[in-house]
């Protein structure tokens, strides 16, 4: 089970840590492969081309989640794992638009469409690998943990940019700097290959074998038969996408728009990650006491009446240690939504199209609405020109989630072979009728 969770942890801390090493340099990347626009302007370019990766996460959900659910979840994994730590890697090696000119941001944009690729299929397939090694009453700690990569990655990402600003002047992070964090994937990725390319099957997948039930289409029998999953998939993925993004991502850049540096916002963005992996932790085995849907509306609901007494304290701080307590508080339920929402995608998907199910859901809500959500956010502020304008956003990721809890609370749990407590890849007795 160690060897399990560490196996599927590791890639979403590789998946998180490229993203969040260009949330985390965004003001950076902004004046190198865009120097020649205005200031604003070339931050919400910079944005754009985050969001870009989000945009072909479906695409990568219905190739990803496919191969997982006809072929299985390992080489699902592996092959998630390669193309993202390779498509970061370059990243790092890309020319700027002083070398190269109009080609600099093409090729960025090119290489961050690979990653989003890689991410579609990712985090629906290792979060099923997991969880379909563990019976329901350990399924939400067992989640949780593997979440704990995705946040910790964000540590890392925020430590590597925070190291990089405390010990290079900002002419040396933007002449070699900014490259150190994203070439760090290479190394990541050939652990996180070694590791799967050990793993073994799950057991509900092997069941599926023996018994002759892998779907030999899920991309189409997830959307004709189990449509309707993938949309409570999306609305219980909404909150998740826009909390995480803002809270873990956004905030640094907001932070250094009111007047402070960029090592004084990434300081407060690494202690409220700090704080949210103890979160995480201790989330998902409170879903296994409490149950899921209780835990995702009373989130839920808390998020959508803080949010904006959040943005209104954080924009209105003069002092760090202010900003850093303000940015901690804005990160503590997104932290714990987030160790909850795992178990929940498993348990309302039958096994046989889970992963693709799974991932074409959560993909579409990072397409929607975790991609752009520093866009959006960024947009906000400078449409309106009001700093707690982001806060909108955030309620109504919030909204959307309570009410998909509602739903959730309508289902019954799918079973799965450890629940019942039969020998992997033996045929499974009495299992439940698998439609909608």
């Amino acid at each position: 089970m160690r060897r399990v969770t560490f196996a599927a942890a590791i890639g979403n801390t590789i998946e998180t840590y490229d993203y969040a090493v260009y949330g985390f340099l965004t003001v950076v990347l902004s004046k190198l492969f865009f120097p020649g626009s205005q200031p604003g302007v070339a931050l919400l370019s910079a944005f754009a081309v985050f969001g870009v990766a989000f945009v072909v996460r479906p695409l990568g959900s219905l190739l990803f989640g496919s191969i997982a659910d006809r072929v299985g979840r390992r080489p699902s994994l592996v092959a998630t794992l390669v193309l993202m730590a390779g498509a970061t890697t370059v990243i790092g090696l890309l020319p700027t638009a002083e070398t190269v000119g109009v080609w600099a941001p093409i090729l960025l944009v090119v290489m961050r469409l690979l990653q989003g690729l890689a991410a579609g299929g990712e985090y629906g397939t290792a979060m099923t690998f997991a969880a379909e090694f563990t019976p329901q009453n350990r399924r939400g700690a067992m989640t949780s943990r593997v979440q704990i990569g995705s946040i910790a990655s964000l540590l890392l990402a925020a430590g590597a940019v925070l190291l990089l600003s405390a010990v290079l002047t900002p002419e040396a992070m933007a002449s070699w700097g900014w490259r150190v964090p994203f070439l760090l994937a290479l190394p990541l990725g050939l652990i996180g290959f070694y590791i799967r390319a050990r793993l073994e099957e799950s057991p509900e997948f092997r069941a599926l074998e023996h018994t002759g039930e892998v779907s030999q289409s899920p991309a189409k029998e997830s959307f004709t038969r189990y449509g309707k999953l993938i949309v409570l998939v999306f609305g219980v993925a909404a909150f998740q996408q826009i909390g995480y993004y803002v809270a873990f991502t956004y905030a640094q850049s907001y932070i250094i728009q009111l007047g402070f540096t960029q090592g004084q916002a990434t300081l407060a963005t690494v202690v409220s990650i700090a704080v949210a992996v103890v979160l995480v932790a201790v989330g998902g085995p409170l879903s296994d006491r409490w149950g899921r849907w209780p835990m995702l509306l009373v989130l839920s609901a808390v998020m959508l009446v803080t949010a904006y007494p959040l943005f209104a304290a954080l924009s209105s701080a003069k002092t760090l240690p202010l900003v850093v307590l303000v940015t901690v508080a804005m990160g503590i339920v997104p932290a714990l939504y987030t160790s909850v929402a795992p178990a929940t995608y498993i348990e309302v998907v039958p096994a046989k199209v889970r992963a693709t199910v799974f991932a074409v859901g959560f993909a579409l809500a990072a397409a929607l609405l975790g991609g752009p959500a520093l866009y959006i956010s960024q947009f906000l502020v400078e449409a309106t020109g009001d700093n707690r304008a982001p806060a909108y956003f955030l309620m109504f990721g919030a909204l959307l989630s309570l009410i998909a809890a509602l739903f959730v609370r309508r289902r019954r749990p799918q079973g799965l072979v450890v629940d019942r407590g039969e020998p992997a890849g033996e045929p499974p007795l009495d299992r439940e009728p698998e439609g909608v």
